[in-house]
């Protein structure tokens, strides 16, 4: 059996990230019906469906999942190819994307980017923010080369290249009768007004998990997908938050909030980890990306 065009790959992928032709054809700019022509096209050639139609759209069978992850080998490989040459093209840009936390904003930019585009002025980087489940999705999916996520539940699909103990700490008002303290109990936090990030995030789950362990009412005044609003939330007095410490340095050491260990070990047994997709042969600008991140990031130091 032939090969399938390279073309067609991108597309075959585009289409399962979306879940929907008439979507997937609106992404690539070509009309609906030339997408399903192509896909009709490779079902008959295989002798099985790919996709699962429905009114609400498509979704990939069992043989459809293994195009994919031969789609996604084939687009992983011509990468490769495509920055191994390139460090042979004066003036040729290597892209790295990288999907991150935003809680790892500061230490990745500091620790990180600063040194990595003075001494490398060769690499470009896309960085997106996204919560531990999307960021994780979008590692498995080849949509990133590099995700930095807070206690991701890994699995077969991800390989963790980097990763360190980072237990989540209270974050609370610098004039709070807590903030002379070295740690805090779980309750003592919960007694306060907390600001807390979504459920499409680790920190939340974690929490959400401690507390129905010990019995402990979650009481969420403020739920957001934003980092700077809890820091802002916490800086202004109106009540505590839960972070890794790292995301909350620059403001502990200005005197605007502090950081306190809490006394809960399920909180304490937390890591972070930086991953790529499983099973992929990493480009030259993809490694050397990954090795000074985990190296340098205080994220990754214990």
């Amino acid at each position: 059996m032939d090969a399938f065009e390279t073309k067609f790959l991108r597309e075959f992928l585009v289409v399962a990230h979306e879940g929907s032709i008439r979507r997937a054809a609106e992404r690539l700019n070509v009309v609906p019906s030339a997408i399903s022509r192509k896909i009709a096209e490779a079902e008959a050639r295989l002798g099985v469906p790919l996709f699962e139609r429905s009114s609400k759209g498509v979704k990939l069978t069992e043989a459809g999942e293994l195009m994919r992850e031969h789609a996604q080998h084939v687009r992983d490989e011509q990468t490769y190819l495509l920055d191994q040459i390139g460090h042979y093209q004066d003036g040729r840009s290597q892209i790295v994307r990288i999907a991150t936390g935003e809680g790892f904003a500061s230490d990745l930019m500091e620790n990180g980017l600063l040194a990595l585009t003075r001494d490398h002025p060769h690499l470009r980087f896309i960085i997106d923010h996204a919560g531990t489940d999307e960021l994780q999705r979008r590692v498995i999916e080849g949509q990133c080369d590099i995700g930095i996520a807070y206690n991701p539940l890994m699995t077969e699909a991800t390989r963790s290249l980097a990763h360190s103990r980072q237990s989540l700490c209270g974050l609370v008002p610098s004039h709070s009768p807590l903030a002379g303290r070295s740690s805090v109990t779980l309750a003592e936090m919960l007694e306060q007004p907390v600001a807390m990030l979504n459920a499409g995030y680790a920190i939340r789950h974690l929490v959400g998990q401690a507390a129905a362990d010990r019995g402990l009412a979650l009481r969420v005044q403020v739920e957001t997908a934003s980092i700077s609003l809890l820091l802002r939330y916490v800086c202004a007095g109106v009540g505590v938050s839960f972070l890794p410490r790292f995301s909350a340095t620059n403001q502990a050491e200005r005197g605007d909030l502090a950081i306190l260990d809490i006394e809960e070990t399920s909180l304490q047994q937390v890591s972070t980890h930086l991953m790529v997709r499983a099973r992929r042969r990493l480009p030259k600008s993809v490694a050397l990306v990954a090795s000074f991140l985990s190296e340098h990031m205080l994220a990754f130091r214990d």
